[in-house]
Parts: structure tokens; sequence; C-alpha cells
């Protein structure tokens, strides 16, 4: 029986459906006008581009003052470090990073005795070595304390210098650790000897040393400490000299922690602004620090590949920029072993994080070098764990958040993350702490902040407007869940979170209520009639009146979807300047249509896993949420049924989340004979051959190596042969990561854990580092 005609239903006109958009685009234009108060902020932030350099290093400083003139070893070389550190005490005694940190007294102590030294070697600044002794006396508990931050190498250096302060008669009141370079010389530190140097001062083979890690800029490791103790202690050596003098004649009076700091500095500030969401807006300068690392990338640059953790995070950041960049350069880190004993480079638990951050950025579906670089890392850093073997609380952390895979994360939650964790007096630890003194880090902050929290209040906004739709559609009366608003506009972040894009996750929340209303309708909420009542009514998409409904539920649930395909469509032609209506409702009627074979055919016979996977990459909908998406964000694009590349993007994003989705509901389906998965249907072809864990084993590894292919294509650039828009190629990649994020160890789309904790943390929740 039919009921309900389509003339008693009244939708928007095209007049009020294009005000409608109209009206969403000036939301858009003011949402945009708000951040105008940014602005200054932001110019701050790029100016930091141009005016990169780290915070002095007291500590290196000192040991630069300590050398001796080439003419006499009475008089010192670099006098004007002596001035440096008079001139820059601190009002406690101490030296440091400025301002510091309250982790960070075991640095204190460390610059402060390495100032203290220099001054009582030349024998100058009596008032500052007596106020810098009064701190060592207050604060030395603080040596053995876990919770401060160690600098790299304190377990060795810190005792080196009690011993050189006593043979300078410096009355020190701290407690000997004679023991301390013994201890440090059976644990992790021995893989970092040379580094540290200055630590051993003369029972290094300093000749040695210099023959095997001096670099062409006359530096060892391009640490001004670690060249300055090898004048100190070995010889007059020109290069070394040279090197000293360059970094003094660009600060005058004072060195940094590590030099040459260009490259170093502009990767990190990338890295950081690519952390906290914030590098659209500043794509010019990101790309023009990108354009010259791959310069010095490709003419194997020193200042690239001369420091593990530096050539670990070049290589993550081009290669995610879709730069040509070859795994073979990391080769020699494939076997940990071999690395920590010849790799003659400074190794700290940061290189071990870049390394196996490089390392899974696989695209290649057999890449020995990455995937070996990953499993020794990750055991690594996993057996730290395990052991508790860290020097402080912060690294713990650190090596925690990089054992997690980074196509499973949810970006905005990082963002959050990292901006909440970020102090105004933000800081990185070598040898000593130190930051990136272009970078105005207040201005970082309060910009960073200031733009999450407007995506909050988008956000939630978006989410009253799902609600007020849900229920002006009647939805939970054909049997959605109000619920599904919060995670299907979670979904919809994870793949537009920009401002400029509320329509389109509005659109995409939308959209992906109706898939998951279909796939209910079809699984177990309607009966066949009303199911091919639905398709021929969208099929029939302009003719609809003339079919009706067959009952209350699927004129409502017609009802809803005709008004948003209207919407959606008249979005898309303002933005694309043609009409692709007929286009979105063909993806749409080849996703139910799918669904018909799946839930009715299947039903009574058990198709191949060829047919299989043909029909189920459709039914989960990935392909109708990006292709239509993309219309309604403005990516240009023509012919998509007939590009291969694109195809392809459909057909290894599909396998991916399809395979994703099958390994949690084959949990929950295992015993309904009626429906099929493809867990099911690996272990039938095998007959019974192989078990369930085996087959789960064989949808991983495809899984996988889809995943691979996948992102090579994404990241292959024009000149390699890619025809498609970026942006295009970035949206599949985008809902395909969410997709790993609701799927990769639970059903959170279905029963949701970790979700409800992202939900608040991305939508409601403020932030609380104000």
């Amino acid at each position: 029986m039919i009921i309900g005609y389509r003339s008693n239903f009244r939708p928007l006109s095209h007049d009020k459906l294009r005000s409608h958009v109209m009206w969403q685009r000036q939301c858009s234009y003011n949402t945009a006008s708000s951040m105008d108060g940014f602005e200054e902020a932001k110019e701050r932030i790029r100016e930091s581009f141009s005016k990169v350099e780290l915070s002095p290093s007291s500590y290196d400083t000192a040991w630069v003052a300590m050398v001796p003139s080439k003419h006499s070893l009475n008089e010192p070389c670099f006098p004007q470090c002596l001035d440096w550190i008079i001139e820059n005490q601190r009002e406690d005694g101490s030296w440091g990073l400025n301002p510091t940190h309250p982790l960070l007294l075991k640095d204190s102590l460390s610059s402060t005795l390495a100032c203290l030294l220099a001054l009582t070697k030349w024998r100058v600044g009596d008032e500052q070595i007596k106020r810098g002794l009064g701190f060592i006396e207050t604060q030395s508990w603080a040596i053995d304390n876990k919770d401060q931050i160690s600098p790299l190498g304190f377990e060795i250096i810190f005792p080196s210098m009690i011993k050189s302060a006593e043979k300078l008669n410096l009355n020190l009141a701290i407690n000997k650790r004679d023991s301390t370079i013994k201890r440090a010389l059976q644990n992790e530190f021995t893989r970092n000897i040379e580094y540290m140097s200055e630590g051993f001062g003369e029972l290094c083979d300093w000749k040695e040393i210099m023959k095997l890690h001096q670099r062409q800029n006359g530096s060892l490791f391009d640490s001004p400490a670690t060249t300055a103790a090898a004048l100190i202690y070995h010889q007059h050596d020109k290069k070394c000299y040279e090197y000293l003098n360059s970094i003094l004649q660009q600060h005058k009076n004072w060195v940094p922690t590590t030099y040459p700091t260009k490259t170093h500095s502009l990767l990190c500030l990338v890295d950081t602004l690519q952390s906290m969401g914030l590098h659209r807006y500043f794509k010019t300068e990101i790309n023009s620090v990108l354009e010259e690392t791959y310069r010095l990338w490709q003419q194997k640059k020193e200042e690239i590949y001369s420091n593990v953790a530096h050539c670990a995070m070049a290589f993550r950041l081009l290669r995610m920029s879709n730069y040509d960049v070859s795994s073979e350069e990391l080769a020699e880190f494939v076997d940990e072993e071999h690395f920590f004993s010849t790799s003659g480079k400074f190794i700290s638990d940061v290189a071990i994080i870049e390394l196996h951050k490089a390392s899974q950025l696989t695209i290649n579906e057999k890449d020995d070098i990455l995937d070996k670089i990953n499993n020794w890392t990750g055991i690594f850093m996993q057996q730290k764990l395990l052991n508790n073997d860290f020097l402080d609380s912060k690294s713990k952390k650190e090596v925690e958040l990089a054992l997690r895979i980074f196509y499973v994360t949810y970006d905005r939650a990082e963002n959050r993350r990292y901006i909440e964790s970020y102090q105004e007096n933000n800081f990185k630890m070598l040898k000593t702490a130190y930051r990136c003194g272009s970078m105005n880090n207040i201005d970082l902050l309060t910009f960073s902040m200031q733009e999450f929290e407007l995506g909050l209040s988008q956000y939630q906004e978006e989410v009253e407007q799902l609600k007020r739709w849900y229920e002006d559609y009647k939805l939970e009366q054909v049997g959605l869940a109000q619920e599904y608003i919060y995670r299907t506009h979670l979904i919809s972040v994870a793949v537009f979170f920009e401002h400029e894009f509320s329509n389109a996750r509005i659109m995409y929340a939308k959209y992906a209520m109706f898939l998951t209303l279909s796939d209910d309708l079809f699984e177990h909420l309607a009966s066949k009639d009303e199911l091919l009542n639905i398709i021929e009514l969208v099929q029939r998409w302009d003719e609809h009146t003339n079919v009706g409904f067959h009952s209350e539920k699927v004129k409502l649930f017609f009802t809803a979807l005709y008004d948003t395909i209207e919407e959606v469509a008249t979005n898309a032609q303002i933005k694309q300047g043609r009409n692709v209506k007929h286009h979105i409702i063909e993806l749409f009627v080849e996703g139910l249509n799918s669904m018909l074979v799946d839930r009715v055919e299947w039903g009574t016979r058990i198709p191949s896993i060829e047919e299989y996977l043909r029909v189920s990459l459709s039914t989960f909908g990935g392909k109708c949420m990006v292709l239509t998406s993309q219309y309604v964000v403005g990516i240009q694009l023509c012919n998509y049924q007939s590009d291969d590349e694109i195809q392809d993007l459909c057909y290894c994003s599909g396998i991916v989340m399809r395979l994703l989705n099958d390994l949690q509901s084959f949990k929950r389906e295992r015993s309904d004979s009626r429906l099929v998965n493809m867990v099911k249907l690996v272990m039938k072809q095998r007959s019974g051959t192989i078990c369930e864990e085996e087959a789960i084993k064989h949808i991983k590894e495809t899984i996988e190596s889809n995943r691979r292919k996948l992102l090579r294509m994404v990241l292959q650039s024009k000149g390699k042969g890619s025809k498609v828009p970026q942006a295009l190629k970035d949206l599949f990649w985008r809902t395909t990561k969410a997709v790993y994020f609701f799927y990769s160890d639970h059903d959170e789309y279905r029963s949701p854990n970790k979700v409800k904790h992202h939900i608040n943390q991305v939508i409601y929740k403020p932030l609380h580092n104000r």
C-alpha cells in the first residue's frame, strides 16, 4: 500500500535554498572577520622565519670562555664570553635559560657550575662566583631528583665539572658522586660518549675524536662546548678556532648550544606549526623552508645528514609535503647494533623518536629500510617504557606519544594536546636547555589558543544546527539515534577542521548520518518492499512524486534526504559554476544498490571475495562522502568516472575503510550466518584450512598494503605524473585516517569508548592553558 504522496511534501524552493546557502556563506565570512584580531600575532610569527637563532647557552658560552689564547695559556682566547657571563647572571645567582622553568634546576646547576669554572679559571667575577656558589648549595637537592629534566650527559659532565672545581679550589657545598661516571659508562650514554667529551677531559683520545668526528665546518658535532673542549685539552686546531670565531662574529659575545642553527630551527618551527594545526596560515613561508631543506637534502649537506634527528625530521616533513625523498638515505639506521656502534653521530631519545616517526611513512609495499627501522626503534622504546629507563617524566611522555601510529591518531585532539602542553617558555633539551629565540612563544601560544577556541565555538554551533535538523525531520522515528549527531560531526571535523569549511562539515555529518541510517534500514529496520521503494525514489529523483511512499518511515527518510541533497547540490553549483546534482545522486544510488545486494541477495548465497569487495566498497560510503564533499569545498574536477587515478584512490581507500570496519563488525556478527564479512569469506575460500586468527592476519596485511599504496598516491607530486588536485587526494587521506581512528582497535562508531572523550576534547571542553 502506498501512502503520503509527494504532493503532500513541500521542500524548500531553490530560491530559499540559495538564500540559505548565501546565509551560511555570510556566517563563514563573519567567522573569517573575527580572525582579523590575530593578524598582528600572525605577522610576528611570520617574521620569525627570517630571524632564526637559538637562545644563548650559558653552558656552551662558559666552555668557549675557558679556551686559552693561542699565544698564552694564562689568557682567555675569547674574553668577550667572560664579559657576557658576568653580565648575564640571574638574580638567584644562577645561569641558564632565561626565562627559566621550574623543571630545569639540573640545567641551571650545570650551566652555573660551568660559568663558575670559567670565572675561576681566569680569576674574574668574585662577586658572581660567590652568588653562584650560594645557588648550587641551596639547589643541590635537584641533582638526583627524577622529576627534574636532565640535560643530555648530565650524569657524566656534572660530576666531571665537580672534579674540575676541586682542582681550582672552588668550595662546592655538594656531595661527591665518584660512582656516577662509572654508572653512566655502563648505560645508554656510552653511545654518545664523544658528544659528551668535555665531561672526560684529558681521559679522552682527542686526536682520535678529531680524526673521526670533526666536521667540515670545523666543529665536533656542531657543539660549541665540545669544540671548545678540544681546544682546551688537545691542541690549537685552526678549524676549531674558525668555527668558534664564526659563531662569535654573529652573536658577538655568546654562543648557542648547537651551531649552525638555521635549518634545525626552521624545521622545528614548521613541525611546531603543524603540530598546533596552524601551518595553513604560513604556507608561503613553510614552502620556502621545505624547498631549501630539499635542496640541502639533494646535495647531501652536512647540516642535514650529520644529525640523526635532523635527518629523520627532514625526511618526515619533506615526504609528507609531497617531496620525492628516498628512504635509502636512512639505510645506515636499519640495524640497531650497527647503528649505535658505527654511526658516529650523536644519538639521543629525540633521535630515536624522530627515526620512529619517519619509519611510519612507508609508501611502498616492501620497504625494508623503513620497516626495519620501525621494528627496532619500536622495540627499543617499548623496552625503555618497560624498564622505566628515563631520567625524567618528560622523556617518558615523549616516548609514549611517539609509539602511537600517526595515521590512527585524531589530528584535532593532537593539536589540542600540543597546545596545552606548550608553555610560554617552551624549550628543548640537548646538553643544556634552549629555545628558538626567533619565535615569540607568547604570540605563538596566544594565537594557537585563540584559533583553537574559535573552532570550539564553531563546532558547538554546528552541532546545535544538526540537532535542529535532526528534530525537524524526525529522524529518530526512522531509527537514527541522536547520539550519531556527535559521532558524525566528530568525523567531519577530522576531515574538515578549518574554520572556512563549516558548511562542508555540516553536509559531511548529515551524509554520514544518512549512510548510517541507510545501513540500518537495509540491515534490519525496513522490509524489502520499503528498500526497493527508497531506491526507486532516489533513482527517479525529479519524478519522485509519481512514485509515492510505501510507509511513513520511507516518507520521513526520503523527505530528509531530498532536502539535504538539494541543498548540497545548490551549494555545490555555487562552488563549481555548474550543475553537479546528477553526479551526487548517482553516487548515493550506487551505495543503495550495493546495500540491496549485500542485505538481500547475499542472504541466499555467499559471494566470492572479488564480488564482495566490488560491492561492499560502495556500502561503506567512503567514495560517496569524498566525491560529494569535493564538490562542496570547491575542488574543480570533471569526469571523475573515467579518471584511472581517482578510481585507484577510491579503490585503495575503500579497501582500507571496508576491511577496518569488517575486522571490528566481525566480532559482533560472528554468530549471524545471514551477514557476510571478509573474515568469514577468507576462511571459507581456504576451505577451512586457516583459522580465524590467520584470516584476520591476512586481512590486516591487505589493509596495510592498500594503506601504503594510498599514501603513495596521495603524496605523488604533479611532476611524477599525478593529475588529481592535491586537495582531493588529501580528502581521501583524511577520510581514511578518520576511519582508522574509529575502527583500528574497536568499533568506536557503533560502540563508542574513546570517542566520547574526543567529542568533549574537540568540541566542548575549553583549553586549560590560559
